[in-house]
């Protein structure tokens, strides 16, 4: 009778840990749309359900730990999603105390507990429009109160965070670093780009996908490049690309020897060359954001209401998935 007991008790252990083995890795990638957030599982490129949220959502950034999702809507509202729910818990409004302030920029510190935004504000004084400096603060994430701010110029529409050196890096015409580190945030330095008329639109960019680097296409003139702040050690390069190219935005393969760009093309870049090795003209138009699996084996492009899913290897068409709202930005976790 013990030996059946013994037997059946290990049986039970096994099938509830071949269960959790079965269960333990899940990609998602999240498509942030006007009021829900659509989401895919990367394993069979089928559509969860979606999460309903308020307005157009723009950045978003993930906890440490995984279980929340912060989203940014209608550049004031910042959503707080959990992961595990698949909603929304809290949102904050960061327009309050007369002022309206627009978010361009977003990156969590990783207590999960506050952000570093950038945000333009402007209120009405006995019917005068008043438009406040350029800011980027710390915020708390349940709250919105500004903990402590720098103003910073005009023209910022991204952040990146290298949480080694504790610095800010907000990049607009130029990038301006910003120490953190102590009790006041202060200016450290400036990386110049206006200078070397570089153009840069930073609206599209996948850091915590992407090796913890930040990949923003460049142009001088027709010739192009990809500029990389690397948060984990806080390095800027520049390296310019041999031939032209028109691009939103720019991904590493997980190798880090390649990178896809996009915008009405789809380009594979040689990092070892600096060379385009393959371009194809997407069908369904102009794309907005670009995502590889975690695996490097498929490319998703968003474009408008459609998500299409390249074969990294061929770059041809997996799947297309027609979805129910517009989009500019994905996301990519694994759980």
């Amino acid at each position: 009778m013990t030996q059946k007991i013994l037997f059946l008790a290990g049986l039970i252990t096994l099938c509830l840990l071949s269960g959790t083995g079965q269960g333990e890795a899940k990609e998602l990638i999240f498509n942030l749309g006007y009021g829900k957030i659509q989401v895919i599982d990367v394993s069979s490129d089928e559509l969860l359900p979606d999460i309903e949220i308020k307005g157009w959502g723009r950045e978003a950034c993930i906890s440490a730990d995984k279980k929340f999702m912060y989203v940014t809507a209608n550049r004031h509202l910042i959503h707080k999603v959990d992961i595990q729910q698949m909603k929304v818990v809290n949102t904050i409004d960061m327009h309050y105390g007369g002022w309206q302030r627009f978010v361009y920029g977003m990156v969590l510190l990783e207590d999960g507990k506050t952000a570093y935004v950038h945000f333009m504000s402007r209120k009405t004084d006995k019917g005068e429009a008043v438009v406040g400096s350029p800011t980027v603060a710390q915020i708390d994430l349940e709250s919105g109160k500004i903990l402590r701010s720098i103003e910073v110029p005009f023209g910022v529409c991204a952040l990146e965070y290298a949480k080694n050196s504790q610095t800010i890096y907000a990049v607009g015409q130029d990038i301006h670093l910003i120490d953190v580190s102590g009790k006041e945030m202060k200016a450290a330095g400036v990386h110049p780009m206006f200078d070397k008329k570089m153009n840069i639109l930073p609206l599209f960019t996948y850091t915590a996908e992407n090796n913890g680097v930040a990949l923003l296409p460049y142009w001088i003139g027709e010739a192009g490049g990809l500029l990389s702040i690397d948060t984990n050690t806080g390095k800027i390069t520049e390296t310019p690309i041999k031939g032209p190219m028109m691009v939103y935005g720019a991904m590493y393969s997980p190798d880090m020897k390649k990178a896809y760009a996009n915008m009405d093309e789809l380009y594979v870049i040689d990092l070892a060359s600096r060379a385009i090795t393959n371009t194809i003209v997407v069908p369904t138009g102009t794309t907005f954001a670009v995502m590889t699996s975690a695996d490097g084996k498929k490319i998703y492009l968003q474009g408008g209401p459609t998500i299409t899913i390249y074969d990294a290897a061929t770059l041809k068409i997996v799947k297309t998935l027609e979805m129910s709202t517009d989009g500019m930005l994905l996301r990519r976790l694994t759980l």
